[in-house]
C-alpha cells in the first residue's frame, strides 16, 4: 500500500474501513471473552454453591435418618416407664419378691436411657418452665397459682434428636383462677 500522504481518497477510506473492521473484531473478540469469562465464573461459583448443599444435606441426612427409628423407641421407654411406675406404686410389689422385678425393670430403663443418650436422642425438662409451642404440645389448662401460661405438669416427656425437636412435650398449663 502506498504512503498515507500517496495515497487516494478512495485508499485511505478503504484503509479506515479495514482498521474500523478490525477494532471491531477485536471489541467483539474481546467482548465475547469477557461474556465467557463471567459465564464460567457463575459457573464455577454455582457448582461450588451446590456441592456445600449438597454435603450439608448429606450431613444432615446422616446426624437425624434415625429420627423414625427413635421415635418408636421413644414409645417403648414410655411404655417402660409407664409399667415401672406401676410396680413402684403398688403396695402389692413392695415385698422381697418384687424388688428383684422392679430392679431389673429400672436397670433395663437405664440401659435404654444411657442408649438413646449416645445415639443423640436426648429429653428436656418442661416443668415450671414458660410453655414454648416449638417445644410443647399442651393438652390442658388448669386453674393455678402459678404465672399463666406456665407448664405444670408433664404427661409426655419432649425429646430432641441432636438439636431438632424429635417429640413435643405433651403438657398441662397454668391459667388464672376466675
Amino acid at each position: 500500500m502506498n504512503n498515507n500522504n500517496d495515497a487516494t481518497p478512495e485508499e485511505k477510506i478503504n484503509e479506515t474501513v479495514n482498521n474500523q473492521e478490525e477494532n471491531d473484531t477485536e471489541n467483539n473478540i474481546q467482548k465475547t471473552v469477557d461474556e465467557l469469562n463471567d459465564k464460567l465464573l457463575r459457573s464455577l461459583a454455582e457448582n461450588q454453591n451446590l456441592r456445600k448443599i449438597h454435603e450439608k444435606e448429606k450431613e444432615d441426612l446422616i446426624k437425624y435418618s434415625s429420627s423414625s427409628f427413635a421415635r418408636e423407641v421413644l414409645n417403648l421407654a414410655d411404655n417402660l416407664e409407664r409399667a415401672f411406675g406401676l410396680f413402684k406404686e403398688n403396695p402389692k410389689t413392695k415385698s422381697e419378691e418384687f424388688k428383684d422385678i422392679i430392679l431389673g425393670i429400672e436397670l433395663i430403663e437405664k440401659e435404654l436411657i444411657n442408649s438413646l443418650d449416645k445415639n443423640g436422642v436426648k429429653s428436656f425438662e418442661s416443668l415450671g418452665k414458660k410453655f414454648d409451642p416449638n417445644f410443647h404440645q399442651a393438652l390442658n389448662e388448669v386453674e393455678s397459682e402459678q404465672e399463666a401460661g406456665t407448664v405444670i405438669n408433664e404427661i409426655q416427656k419432649g425429646y430432641m434428636l441432636n438439636d431438632r425437636l424429635l417429640r413435643p412435650a405433651l403438657v398441662s398449663i397454668s391459667k388464672k383462677k376466675t
